[in-house]
């Protein structure tokens, strides 16, 4: 049935009413408010295919298809890992909380790769051929270390040429390591290691644990050499990553990363992989070399429709980082041009294996992520994300498959690469063992610290982990706590007089309150500017803080019975829910984010108690000091000191002008701040409290020996073995060398007489 009509008709009918006579009365007609949209900063992404911002436009409407190149597990994860995937966390959670994309977020688990298998097989050969078999520091296992040090310094430090024993420490105390780091990046790992080893080796210090810790590195070529195609069991191979793995989704989650939508593992991608490298040898950019390696044709892919090394094409060349990219297990052997890479590896004894049509083998690093992200995104997707160490070869390589394989023209249609991190200046590497695991950073910093510092730096640009940007990222911390905590302290001021006193509050508001809400819709405007250019964190932040100094200001310069609630908490629900867009855990009454949720309690009894206890004991101080009709400073001095013990339960009184306190929660960082500004004004008053005693002891020392000398005749003052002779006063004229007293002299001395008199007669006045 064709409703249109009877829905056309209703609504004639619904704007022409009859009245209560029959007339027919018509609505008046409506203006459409005129569309505005246009005018609205349109959301534009750095893009690397581009290195440019380039306005952001979905395959499918409000939907996003997002490959992130994850983890590869074999170790600890460190801070360049917080940095990428924090970094891509605020970003996600950007468009998807703030911009209300859709987002299907896909992440790879890398767990078949050289490094890993070559991680996995020595960690495996160090627990059972050293481990299982040494429970002492014997000289079986001194001889042996010393055989794989001597293998150590000859594969990796061959420049030092001498006797290990006797020469090797000397040379590597003088040795121009930063030389010889130019051509060889990882020589001062190499140099720390043998060094290590060599004291344990040669000095024979300390316990077991100790020696083996430092001994591990050198051991771990040695019987990777010497054993490693014996070790063949799968489980080995699965049980080291399958360990990081957990340890790095541990990481994340306390570092409130979003977890992916979908995760896909390399060892889970195994048939596909095969089938999607022959369709690339099908289409004619792969070839097979006589060992069972598949390679992809860079050359030939080059001459075809296709470009090659879209991201970094100045790179294509460099070798170095083309054999990085192919791992340390790989071999150029069948190779017809140096820039081919492999898509398929042919297994050597000592590495995990599959079946395929060339022979038992094991993916390329750079295929696995083609495979994964085109099983759920199909031939294009909207963004590709990683770290902008990944761009050549290994995002290039990924680009020049996919694209070999669908034989389309674009296969990401936004790269997201994130900027290098570093250390106080020094670049991180996990190959050279340089790192700081996240674990240790949040030893030292809060997970709320780490999302700052990263949130206060354009995703896409370097950053460096420095001392200055520590005590910025603190600060604006600080900045914010403090704003919270007044706004809550406030709100509750005003529900306690409203609600508990029933006292009247006006509603109005004046020019002041109105110049907050435009301040507001200001802040409002500059922050979706700042994430429509390029999912600006750093600038919204920025925003934010200048809204809490505008907040501020306001409560600073108005009476308390003047203060209008309403206009700061809408504020501050804003400057929340921003936060809250980013990913920084906040309080659900929207006043604040969430405080360190480091402990819990097991019910009501244990959380009231310590406060009913403080106030139990203060009540029976005020009452013993009524009893005893103590002094009124007494008291004083006693709601002091429950005001100073009420921090320690995380609760501030801000005496106020009309003699009532404020009541503030604070977080364990105010707390802490406010414990150390008592300590440092109590120490300021007993510093005084000393000084002042100080000098009521020498005026009474002082005092003690004028009482001595006013007991003194002044004829007598003068009576010692200084001078021979005397006046009929007293008064010196020979010195007890002979020589006749100057008359400057006796001058001094009659005027001391005379001093001595006024004292003497005070002291006979005294004591009649």
């Amino acid at each position: 049935m064709n409703y249109r009509p009877i829905v056309k008709r209703f609504i004639k009918m619904s704007s022409t009413i009859a009245n209560n006579n029959g007339k027919k009365v018509t609505q008046p007609e409506w203006f459409q408010p005129k569309d505005q949209s246009n005018l609205k900063p349109k959301l534009k992404i750095y893009n690397s295919l581009t290195r440019s911002k380039n306005e952001f436009n979905t395959i499918k409407p409000n939907h996003i298809t997002w490959y992130s190149c994850g983890p590869t597990v074999y170790d600890h994860s460190h801070m360049g890992h917080a940095r990428n995937y924090v970094s891509t966390d605020i970003c996600r959670r950007i468009l998807q909380n703030y911009f209300g994309y859709n987002i299907n977020f896909i992440q790879n688990v890398t767990d078949v790769d050289d490094k890993i298998i070559i991680a996995a097989r020595q960690q495996y050969l160090f627990e059972e051929k050293v481990l299982k078999q040494y429970n002492e520091i014997s000289n079986e296992l001194i001889e042996s270390s010393r055989e794989w040090l001597n293998y150590y310094i000859e594969k990796n430090l061959n420049e030092f040429q001498g006797n290990v024993q006797t020469e090797f420490i000397n040379w590597s105390n003088t040795v121009n390591a930063e030389e010889i780091l130019k051509e060889k990046p990882k020589f001062k790992m190499y140099l720390k290691a043998a060094k290590l080893a060599h004291e344990s080796i040669y000095n024979k210090n300390g316990a077991l644990e100790s020696f083996l810790n430092n001994i591990k590195d050198i051991a771990l070529v040695s019987l990777d050499q010497q054993y490693g195609a014996t070790v063949t069991d799968p489980k080995i191979f699965k049980k080291l990553p399958a360990y990081w793995e957990k340890r790095y989704n541990e990481d994340m989650a306390k570092l409130n990363v979003l977890p992916p939508s979908i995760t896909t593992r390399v060892s889970e991608y195994i048939p596909d992989i095969i089938e999607f490298v022959d369709k690339i040898i099908e289409n004619g950019y792969a070839y097979s070399a006589t060992d069972g390696s598949v390679y992809f044709d860079t050359v030939k892919y080059e001459h075809s429709k296709h470009d090659y090394a879209k991201l970094q094409p100045w790179n294509k060349g460099d070798m170095s980082l083309i054999q990085d990219g192919e791992g340390s297990l790989s071999s150029s052997d069948g190779k017809k041009n140096p820039s081919d890479f492999a898509l398929w590896k042919s297994s050597k004894p000592g590495e995990p294996s599959w079946g395929s049509k060339w022979g038992k083998g094991r993916p390329g690093w750079h295929i696995e992520c083609s495979v994964m992200a085109s099983d759920i995104t199909g031939e294009t997707m909207d963004i590709h994300s990683g770290g902008i160490d990944l761009c050549f070869p290994h995002h290039d390589n990924e680009l020049a498959q996919s694209e070999a394989y669908y034989d389309n023209k674009q296969w990401v249609n936004y790269f997201m690469h994130n900027g290098h991190l570093h250390i106080q200046g020094q670049k991180m590497s996990k190959s050279l063992k340089n790192f700081i695991t996240i674990q240790e950073a949040l030893e030292t910093f809060s997970s709320r610290q780490l999302r700052l510092v990263f949130a206060m730096n354009p995703w896409e640009r370097p950053l460096d982990f420095k001392d200055s940007l520590i005590n910025e990222i603190k600060s604006i911390e600080s900045t914010f706590s403090k704003f919270f905590t007044n706004i809550r302290a406030l709100n509750n001021d005003y529900r306690d007089r409203v609600y508990d006193n029933d006292e009247y509050i006006s509603k109005r508001i004046g020019e002041n309150e109105k110049n907050l809400y435009q301040y507001l819709a200001k802040a409002q405007d500059e922050v979706n500017e700042a994430f429509c250019d390029n999912l600006s964190s750093t600038q919204a932040i920025r925003t934010l803080l200048e809204l809490v100094s505008k907040a501020n200001n306001y409560i600073q310069s108005t009476a308390r019975s003047e203060i209008r609630i309403e206009v700061l908490t809408a504020i501050t629900n804003y400057i929340v829910k921003i936060l809250n867009v980013l990913g920084f855990e906040t309080r659900a009454d929207g006043l604040g984010w969430s405080h360190d949720s480091t402990s819990s309690v097991a019910n009501e009894e244990e959380v009231i108690l310590p406060y009913v206890k403080l106030l139990s004991q203060f009540r029976d101080s005020v009452r013993k000091l009524a009893i005893n009709k103590s002094d009124y400073s007494e008291i004083l001095k006693t709601s002091d000191l429950l005001r100073s013990e009420l921090i320690n339960l995380n609760i501030s009184l801000d005496d106020k002008p009309d003699g009532t306190a404020l009541i503030k929660y604070l977080n364990n960082q105010e707390k802490q701040q406010l414990i150390e500004q008592q300590e440092l004004k109590l120490k300021q008053q007993e510093e005084k409290e000393a000084k002042k005693k100080a000098q009521q002891e020498e005026k009474a020392k002082k005092e003690a020996e004028r009482l001595e000398m006013m007991k003194i005749p002044p004829n007598e003052l003068f009576k010692n073995d200084l001078y021979k002779e005397w006046d009929e006063n007293g008064i010196p004229t020979i010195e007890a060398n002979g020589e006749e007293v100057s008359k400057s002299m006796k001058k001094k001395l009659t005027k001391q007489y005379q001093q001595q008199e006024k004292l003497y007669q005070e002291y006979l006045k005294l004591n009649k």
